[in-house]
This record gives C-alpha cells, sequence and structure tokens, in this order.
C-alpha cells in the first residue's frame, strides 16, 4: 500500500516532515485538523475541541477519511500529516465514547503497514494557535496513538530526533526496498 501515515503526538515534528516531503515533491495531504480549526477562527464557529468536542472530531474524522479515498493512484507514494486511526486515539485519550463508524472505517482503510511516528521532542514542542495542549497532554495523546495503531497491527517506526531533512531521509530510506521506484 502507498499510503503512508507520519503520526505522533501534537508537536512533536510531524507537520514539519510533511511540509519537507512536499517541497522535495512528494503528494502529501495535512493534518486536517488544521483546516477546520483555521476556518473556524475565520467564522468564529464553534466545531472546536473547547466548545464541541464530538462535532470537532467528528469533522475531522470525516476530512481524514476523505483524504484517504483521495490517494487513488497506485504509481506514487503518499503521505498523511496523521491517519484515521489518529481520530480514535484522540477520543480515546480524551476519555470520550469512541462512534462505531470511527472503529469501522479505521478497520476499513488501511494504510502502508509501516507507520512512522515522531517521538516526545520537548525542545521542539510548543504551542501555537491551533495547538493547545499542553506537552504533558501531547504525551497522553502519543500514547494513545502508539497502542491503537499497535491494535491494528500496524509496524511503528520511530523518526529519530534530528533535524527536518534527516528525518525525512531516514523515512524515504526505510521506504526504498518496497517503494524504490518511487523514491525521488
Amino acid at each position: 500500500m502507498n499510503r503512508i501515515i507520519v503520526t505522533g503526538g501534537p508537536g512533536f515534528g510531524k507537520s514539519s516532515i510533511i511540509h519537507e516531503l512536499e517541497a522535495q515533491k512528494y503528494f502529501v495531504f495535512h493534518e486536517f485538523s488544521r483546516e477546520i480549526l483555521e476556518e473556524q477562527k475565520k467564522t468564529d464557529g464553534d466545531i472546536v475541541p473547547w466548545k464541541d468536542h464530538y462535532a470537532f472530531n467528528e469533522a475531522v474524522f470525516k476530512g481524514r477519511s476523505s483524504q484517504f479515498h483521495q490517494a487513488t493512484h497506485s504509481n506514487k507514494l503518499y503521505f498523511f500529516d496523521r491517519g484515521i486511526p489518529d481520530s480514535l486515539a484522540y477520543l480515546l485519550a480524551d476519555e470520550k465514547e469512541v462512534p462505531k463508524h470511527f472503529v469501522d472505517e479505521a478497520k476499513l482503510c488501511m494504510y502502508n503497514h509501516t507507520v512512522f511516528i515522531t517521538p516526545p521532542w520537548k525542545e521542539i514542542y510548543m504551542k501555537d494557535d491551533q495547538r493547545w495542549e499542553g506537552f504533558e497532554y501531547a504525551m497522553k495523546i502519543h500514547e494513545y496513538i502508539e497502542k491503537y495503531y499497535q491494535e491494528l497491527n500496524y509496524q511503528l517506526v520511530p523518526v529519530p530526533q534530528i533535524d527536518v531533512k534527516g528525518r525525512v531521509q531516514f523515512i524515504l530510506e526505510h521506504l526504498k526496498k518496497d517503494f524504490s521506484e518511487y523514491i525521488l
């Protein structure tokens, strides 16, 4: 499968990796929750986790599902800043009930078996307009992400804590054995 996930707790370097992959001309899907948060900020909307947790998570879930289904060409690699299983992990971390359709979709829409995970990295962590979680809470989310991906039988590969270009090179080298024809 040519759908490659980069995941991990918020603020641990995923989006930087995705942006670098995009700069290197790979096809990427950006973190969908950021799109929702930006839109809600512009419209003073309520679909944000601190106002309507369920509506926000449903919108993120639908966006990630849509991204998965957009990646249809078999002759290219697609890199995702989070996947459908992340939606479930966030709910579990928040001790919220996970809707059955979330679970069904996570089991149906399988990505590449290898999932790259950015480990907690306090030195690069920072809050911003859309990342409201503190570092300790980000670590809790990370633990649930690890747990849920493992429950779905994905192989988690920790990305080393080095500069962004080095992290991207690590991922591409790891993928070379299975996707050499797609590595630029």
